[in-house]
């Protein structure tokens, strides 16, 4: 695949994370009653989908929607079925940490996710190094110690509106480093920065 295409797919990737990931997991929700483990199971569903981006046709989107909601529903029945014979009991009775238990100890393919985790915060780690004094601040500010932009504003004795400029060429800059780095999908699928 052509750079150009690639880079093609995975932002194409991204608006259907966007565009689906709430409705998914509302559906997920249905089946599950647990908003974590419907959560962790549209997030298992992009990431395979990131994984193989190389072979999905995403300008087929009706055909891509299908299935992603088909294999949020296969996983979903999957995995009560599968609680539902561990613990001999019917759906109304089963417990919740036991379906949890048994999410983790089946679906969740997580040495390759946490390598990626890793290399990702790495990587974002990295960039932040590059950023101006005074943007880096901000961002450090806003997105590792949370504070609100009024409250970085006042510690900085800075405007408000320059807090936001800085934070916005902060999250243009890594946005555009991620991409190249073939990370971006990954900070939005783990709910990282954006």
């Amino acid at each position: 695949m052509s750079t150009g295409n690639h880079v093609q797919s995975l932002l194409a990737l991204e608006e259907l994370f966007k565009s689906y990931y709430k409705p998914l997991r509302a559906y997920a929700y249905r089946f599950i009653n647990n908003k974590e483990i419907a959560e962790d199971i549209v997030q298992d569903i992009f990431f395979e989908v990131w994984s193989h981006h190389e072979k999905i046709h995403f300008d087929d989107k009706k055909a891509v929607k299908s299935y992603l909601f088909k294999s949020v529903y296969n996983r979903s029945i999957n995995l009560i079925n599968s609680s539902i014979l561990y613990g001999n009991t019917s759906i109304e009775d089963t417990n919740e940490e036991l379906i949890i238990e048994t999410y983790l100890s089946q679906y969740i393919p997580n040495q390759e996710q946490s390598l990626l985790l890793k290399e990702l915060e790495s990587e974002i780690a990295d960039f932040v190094e590059t950023l101006p004094s005074q943007c880096k601040k901000i961002f450090v500010l806003s997105r590792t110690y949370g504070l609100k932009n009024k409250e970085i504003a006042e510690k900085l004795e800075i405007s408000i509106k320059a807090v936001e400029k800085q934070i916005s060429k902060a999250l243009s800059g890594l946005k555009t480093h991620l991409l190249k780095k073939e990370l971006l999908f990954i900070c939005y699928l783990f709910h990282q920065l954006f």
